[in-house]
């Protein structure tokens, strides 16, 4: 599996044709645009409706036949037939118009799953003689809604781009993009309709998803012993946003609020945060999912703790925090992800990740008494805490409570296991709410 360019305290979506002979794994991947390849398709029969018009036109031309041809009126025969014979020419030139139309797609190779993305839909008439008028692109990503576009005219041996917007909400790996080719033309009278399938894999990482209690209260610094710290350069917790200051750095600047700011002729506004405190070393993160075959699993809870594991460990990146990811779907392995390659490899296993069976308590136990003292722990569930809450030893760890968790709200509780009791997580108050 190719490794993904990382920069910005995170990963660079490299663009490319989605439509390539060749499996992804097989390609490098270039920092910028990869070179379109010979496309792969499969294009269904063309299947041929008809419109409304169509259908009170033919309607008309054969009662006007039937017609004449009761009454012995030639002039209402000849008409009819004309009528008739002008829906025969119709399906003729349509079918031709879609004759030899083949399509490319560009787009980002790896996302973030319900992340807006930009990608190209780019129509191909391969005839050498006639154009390709007024056709509808539909576009369809996975469960994501439809992408429609429309291509007024394609001449012969040339080629029609559309800039679209994409967005896929589920994690995973994307082989198969089905897409639409349909037109009207001419004259409205039929719909022309060709099934195409696109080829290509698109890896789709878990929405990065952070409670915004990790900022507020300041438990990270809080869940661990203190033994192994650093004092870092990056930034403390997040203020708030402030007015532009000669000698701030550009990449403070927080550009959505800029923008609304020079819109009402104000400076612009950049992010304030606390001076750097005290982070350790290192850090672990477990990830468990306790169940049996017979257990009744809520998908949705997983999915969201993956989303929380992502964000979690994207956030410890960013601050400068090195950090392991221990998890029962990877067989409690030790999964590096600070460096560019290994949080590469970590997203990717994130994207594939199936919930483990047969995971047990004492599983989880022993990955924490295995963690050194210096090290800071936290703990990612998707189940209650009850099950499991009396195997926490006497150490301080965060926990992340998924069942506390209001969907839609994020107010997810972060507590330490030795300075509050365990019974608070289960009933307990949420915590203050903090701005981003």
């Amino acid at each position: 599996m190719a490794s993904l360019e990382l920069f910005k305290g995170d990963f660079e979506l490299t663009r490319l044709v989605i439509l390539s002979p060749k499996p992804l794994a097989n390609k490098g991947i270039h920092r910028d645009h990869m070179e379109a390849g010979p496309h792969q398709q499969i294009i269904q029969t063309p299947l041929v409706t008809l419109t409304l018009r169509g259908m009170l036109f033919l309607l008309v031309a054969l009662n006007l036949t039937i017609i004449g041809a009761s009454r012995i009126d030639g002039d209402l025969i000849a008409l009819g037939t004309a009528g008739l014979l002008l829906g025969l020419m119709v399906i003729i030139f349509g079918k031709w118009n879609l004759r030899d139309i083949h399509l490319n797609l560009s787009a980002p190779s790896r996302v973030f799953a319900e992340t807006p993305f930009d990608l190209r839909l780019t129509q191909l008439n391969k005839r050498s003689l006639f154009d390709a008028w007024s056709t509808n692109l539909e576009l369809n990503l996975s469960h994501a809604p439809k992408i429609k576009t429309h291509v007024t005219w394609t001449a012969a041996g040339s080629s029609s781009s559309s800039k679209l917007r994409g967005r896929i909400p589920k994690r995973g790996a994307l082989s198969k993009h089905p897409c639409t080719l349909s037109s009207t033309f001419p004259l409205g009278l039929f719909r022309f309709l060709k099934k195409i399938t696109l080829k290509h894999e698109i890896l789709v990482f878990p929405k990065p998803l952070l409670p915004k209690e990790f900022f507020a209260n300041g438990e990270f610094d809080d869940a661990w012993d203190g033994i192994g710290f650093q004092s870092s350069d990056a930034p403390g917790e997040p203020r708030g946003l402030r007015q532009y200051q000669a000698g701030d750095r550009a990449k403070l600047i927080h550009w959505p609020a800029t923008i609304r700011s020079q819109a009402r002729g104000r400076s612009p506004r950049v992010r304030e945060y606390d001076p750097p405190g005290l982070r350790p070393h290192h850090t672990v993160v477990i990830f468990h999912s306790f169940g049996t075959d017979h257990t009744l699993i809520r998908t949705d809870l997983f999915e969201r703790s993956l989303s929380l594991a992502c964000g979690t460990l994207r956030h410890l990146r960013g601050i400068g925090v090195s950090a392991n990811l221990r998890a029962d779907f990877l067989a409690w392995k030790n999964q590096k992800t600070f460096h560019a390659e290994a949080w590469s490899d970590t997203l990717t296993l994130l994207a594939q990740a199936k919930r483990a069976n047969h995971t047990e308590a004492h599983d989880v136990l022993a990955e924490i008494e295995a963690t050194p003292a210096e090290d800071a722990i936290i703990i990612i569930s998707d189940m209650p805490l009850e099950s499991w809450k009396h195997i926490i030893p006497e150490r301080r760890v965060l926990i992340i409570d998924i069942q506390q968790h209001r969907f839609g709200q994020r107010d997810l509780n972060f507590k330490s296991a030795q300075e509050k009791p365990l019974k608070n997580f289960a009933t307990g108050n949420p915590s203050p709410t903090h701005p981003q």
